[in-house]
């Protein structure tokens, strides 16, 4: 008798959460106005950091590829454009070894996006001071120094990149 009302209480709960519009984060929504296509222009890097723009705009590409849900085309195709900046980058030493040199850094990058209509120009979507952050390691070897940074980097425009997807899907 026990597990019979169980059952049904868990059945309840279930039929009413999927009831009342609740989803999966990135697995509801649809894309702005119906749009099918889109073009991923490479991102305008305001930093004096090398590389961002090949690295953001690569990992929103392969994002959108991954979900599937719209296709990547070029902008003479698109039904939409992707566009905006790298806006900031920064780099904060957060401990120290005991002469006072840096042994961990948070890198903390910054973008300005907007999801215009092919056409009218119209924005569809538009997202202002998208962070990401990440926590590595100092070394004392600039190469690895270098690497763990570069690395933090990647972390971050995949991190952004899931971000950046849902948030136009969600509308947020």
């Amino acid at each position: 008798m026990k597990n019979i009302t169980l059952l049904i209480a868990i059945s309840i709960l279930f039929s009413t959460a999927l009831g009342c519009g609740y989803h999966l984060m990135g697995k509801g929504g649809t894309f702005p106005e119906g749009i099918t296509s889109v073009a991923i222009i490479p991102l305008e890097n305001k930093t004096k950091e090398p590389n961002l723009t090949s690295i953001f705009t690569s990992a929103l590409r392969r994002e959108f590829i991954f979900r599937r849900e719209v296709e990547i085309v070029s902008e003479q195709k698109a039904e939409a454009s992707l566009q905006g900046a790298i806006t900031s980058i920064s780099i904060v030493s957060t401990a120290y070894d005991n002469e006072g040199r840096a042994t961990e850094y948070d890198i903390t990058i910054t973008l300005d996006l907007r999801l215009i209509r092919r056409g009218n120009n119209a924005i569809l979507w538009q997202g202002d001071k998208i962070k990401g952050t990440w926590h590595y390691k100092a070394s004392f070897d600039v190469m690895v120094n270098e690497g763990n940074k570069n690395s933090a980097i990647s972390k971050i425009s995949n991190d952004l990149a899931e971000k950046i997807y849902i948030m136009i899907k969600e509308r947020f």
